[in-house]
């Protein structure tokens, strides 16, 4: 089958003159080239235009690049690569890389024309630039061209999993661009000469992302601080996932001492790390009032103790909005340190907070959930958790009373709570069916009722996908995750399968 503008099968009642389709498809073919999509538009009535002809690429068929010339002697009229106003294309570009990303957009359009060339080259086009899908060649020649055409403007530059990046890249990267204000370097190789430069030319930076970091002698806790004490004041948002925990301790000292608008810090660990993280936890909260993001999955927590006093005092986090403490993953032998100490400790006054990741804890409580001070949290993830409640047969339910006015999405999944409460929560969700927000819930492994499924899908309008896989309380073929038709599907006929299931 014939390919049309970006992968698009060719439909003749529906013409495409191009897409914005964002990834994994063909070039767009120029209007000016011969191909068989491309209708010029109708000539001017007095001034015959010349088409732009593209220059002739060697052991090329000449007929291909021929100028077309009508009957008459004139030559047919390009529209859109001659008579479009260059601000209002400009203008439509920055709408669609606002939208969509600088690149691959820009660097197709380039390809229509000249017009669209000269306008896709606009430095202001490229101050947020993600080059982290291999759009480009990942190397220092690469980095030299978009210096010396591109990046005069540059902000924000995404430069995961560029491994062949050498540290001369990045000091030309950062001798171009004194005004980068974030820059995302996960992944990469480049040793500490290349990263420290970078750090003391770009007295803006704001945003460092060093995940995984492949070489070894930038992320140690010496580095690390130099990096934290220069940016100082300006650092909102530092990532230094999957990397040795070792002597971290001093990196979150420093963080309270230097970083008072720190908004985002992710520590989070491979799912077999034990390296336990200690700290001084009401420091931190002094230190970083403004953080509103901590990501500490599949880290091994142990704050340092503190008198009555000193947790009184703390001002805790008062903007957090998302924090992670799961574990994605319990491997043999490796303890989980969380205990309910931690979790108020961390949210004593995060009465904002939206999502809370708690997968993986072995010893929760209703009671410790009970404490979170947020009102309206959107995201809940328990999986795996046995929580508890004195009261026998109320458990999680307890939950669902808290927050069913606000959830969005659920993950109770593997949740070994008695099959009281799991019914008993899932039927309150469903009891306000005017207010429930819940589009995801994950009820995987759990033996949910077929007769709770049906609450759930009856009151739960907004409800976008449910995972029924593993469950053993529900009949044979329905078990699997629904989503999109496959959920309304479910709710049409679930009265159906309830009737098939008491007469078996």
């Amino acid at each position: 089958m014939k390919k049309g503008i970006l992968g698009v099968a060719k439909d003749p009642k529906n013409q495409i003159l191009f897409c914005f389709d964002e990834r994994f498809t063909d070039d767009w073919p120029s209007s000016d080239s011969d191909d068989s999509d491309y209708k010029p538009e109708c000539s001017l009535s007095n001034e015959p235009t010349v088409t732009h002809i593209r220059k002739r690429p060697k052991d090329s068929d000449d007929s291909v690049y021929t100028q077309a010339l009508s009957d008459s002697g004139t030559i047919n009229v390009d529209l859109w690569g001659k008579c479009i106003p260059e601000l209002v294309l400009l203008k439509i570009f920055h709408h669609v890389v606002e939208s969509v990303g600088a690149v691959p957009f820009l660097c197709r359009v380039m390809k229509v024309c000249r017009l669209w060339c000269n306008c896709a080259i606009y430095p202001t086009l490229w101050k947020t630039v993600d080059l982290s899908y291999g759009w480009i060649k990942a190397n220092d020649a690469t980095m030299q061209l978009l210096c010396r055409t591109r990046f005069s403007k540059l902000t924000d530059i995404d430069l995961s999993n560029w491994k062949s990046l050498t540290a001369n890249g990045l000091k030309l990267l950062a001798d171009t661009c004194p005004q980068l204000k974030a820059i995302n370097l996960s992944y990469c190789r480049v040793k500490t000469a290349g990263v420290l430069y970078m750090i003391n030319k770009c007295s803006s930076l704001a945003e460092i992302d060093l995940m995984s970091y492949g070489s070894t002698d930038v992320v140690t806790t010496k580095v690390i601080v130099q990096i934290i004490s220069k940016c100082s004041g300006n650092l909102k948002s530092l990532n230094l996932s999957r990397n040795p925990l070792k002597g971290y301790g001093s990196v979150l000292k420093s963080l309270a001492v230097c970083c008072p608008n720190l908004e985002c810090l992710d520590f989070s660990q491979n799912p077999n790390v034990c390296t336990p993280l200690r700290f001084d936890l009401e420091q931190l909260q002094h230190g970083c009032p403004k953080l509103r993001i901590l990501r500490l999955v599949n880290t091994n927590i142990q704050p340092f103790r503190v008198s009555v006093q000193a947790r009184n005092e703390s001002p805790g986090f008062p903007e957090l909005q998302e924090l992670n403490l799961g574990r994605t993953c319990t491997a043999a032998g490796l303890p989980v340190a969380h205990s309910s100490d931690v979790l108020r400790r961390l949210v004593k006054t995060s009465k904002k907070l939206k999502l809370l990741d708690l997968r993986g804890w072995s010893q929760l409580t209703c009671s410790d959930l009970e404490s979170v001070p947020a009102t309206d949290l959107a995201d809940l993830y328990i999986s795996g958790c046995p929580v508890t409640s004195i009261s026998e047969g109320e458990g999680i339910g307890i939950v669902a009373s808290k927050w069913k006015h606000s959830l969005v999405e659920l993950d109770i999944s593997w949740n070994v709570s008695s099959d009281a409460a799991i019914n008993m929560a899932i039927r309150k969700l469903a009891g306000t069916s005017a207010t429930s927000k819940l589009e995801v819930i994950d009820l995987r492994g759990t033996r949910i009722s077929l007769d709770s499924v049906k609450s759930v899908l009856k009151g739960c309008p907004m409800l976008q996908r449910l995972n029924l896989s593993s469950c053993r309380g529900l009949p044979r073929g329905m078990k699997q995750e629904y989503c999109n038709e496959y959920l309304d599907d479910l709710r049409q006929n679930i009265d159906s399968v309830a009737r098939t299931d008491d007469a078996q």
